[in-house]
């Protein structure tokens, strides 16, 4: 007598499938040819800035004039990160078409080629299904995630570079960082499929939402800001007549700096519903640290009194300091899958 399949594995064997037939998908392997192979190019483009940059670093040359803008600072040596922060700005552009084509026609294409019902029919239930098939997309993700640090790996090698532990440990938090940014878009992909009337739709309404994630989101972020935040304090003209009493001034300054940081606490909040915004915000803090510290009014900088001249966080203690993003981008997906969960377990497939 043959034991039954539990229910963890019932689980993994559709995932595996679901899998199999992503490696087999003509679509998928196009997008996902497309997508390493921007992401070489620009890994190729960052592995020699690298390389030129540690040369002038080595030399007596060091490329002091690139900045003449900061008084007083003093270059340092420059880390092999940058290199990653190439691969951010491809995966940050372009890793939501990939997530898209792996998840927009889960649900709709079986749904209507009967192939679902085939499958609800057997001894394997509709939560067993949903997970399964997320597991099977999010690996196929994860293959390409992996795929492109390697090729990140291998060109640095290849030029006799050498990671650090304290660096790699830095690629592997991004690594992770970059598969929960993919698993956000397929999510939302695995969402539309599952609400959607076909395939078509469902990837319609999958590139809607990577439009309002990167355009509508910031955007009504500033006009958000801008009417909530109100009006600021009134200039003080310090060559009007009368000039100013020093107290009237330094009142003017303390009002100033308050309506800006309001400002600032504003727009953070409405930045963490932008994926992009997050994982951009994270990828600079992982890959360059003390560019990070630098920008202003970001709300997530690493914002120090003195940026030039203050020691870089550790890989902990720069976690600490951006857990709102990181709280954002665990958030996002978990709602998008939490909804397609629910709604594909509510589903009439008659």
């Amino acid at each position: 007598m043959t034991g039954r399949v539990s229910g963890p594995n019932r689980t993994l064997l559709v995932a595996g499938k679901e899998f199999a037939d992503h490696l087999a998908s003509r679509r998928f392997t196009l997008v996902l040819l497309l997508f390493l192979i921007l992401c070489s190019v620009s890994l190729y483009e960052g592995v020699e800035n690298y390389s030129e940059k540690l040369a002038a670093y080595s030399g007596d040359t060091a490329s002091v004039p690139k900045f003449e803008g900061y008084p007083g600072w003093m270059p340092e040596k420059p880390s092999l990160l940058v290199v990653f922060l190439n691969l951010a700005s491809m995966v940050r552009d372009y890793g939501p078409l990939l997530a898209i084509a792996t998840g927009f026609d889960l649900i709709t294409r079986e749904r209507w080629s009967g192939s679902l019902k085939t499958l609800l029919s057997r001894p394997v239930f509709r939560d067993e299904v949903i997970t399964g098939k997320a597991i099977g997309g999010f690996a196929a993700l994860t293959l390409a995630m992996s795929i492109a640090v390697l090729i990140a790996l291998t060109l640095l090698l290849l030029s006799a570079i050498v990671p650090s532990p304290a660096e790699l440990g830095a690629i592997l938090v991004f690594w992770l960082v970059s598969l929960v940014y993919l698993f956000t878009f397929f999510s939302v992909a695995l969402l539309a499929s599952s609400v959607a009337a076909d395939s078509g739709s469902a990837l319609v309404w999958s590139l809607v939402a990577i439009f309002v994630f990167s355009s509508v989101v910031p955007m009504a972020g500033g006009i958000l800001t801008s009417v909530v935040a109100g009006t600021p304090p009134d200039e003080v003209d310090l060559m009007g007549d009368p000039h100013p009493t020093e107290e009237e001034w330094l009142q003017y300054q303390e009002e100033q700096r308050s309506f800006i940081e309001h400002q600032n606490r504003i727009g953070m909040i409405v930045h963490l519903l932008s994926p992009q915004r997050n994982y951009l915000e994270l990828s600079v803090a992982i890959t360059a640290p003390r560019f990070s510290m630098w920008i202003d009014p970001d709300p997530f900088a690493l914002r120090t009194p003195n940026p030039e001249e203050d020691p870089l966080p550790d890989l902990p203690g720069l976690i600490a300091l951006i857990w709102q993003p990181i709280v954002a981008m665990l958030a996002l997906p978990a709602v998008f899958f939490g909804v397609a969960y629910t709604r594909f377990m509510r589903m009439d497939l008659r």
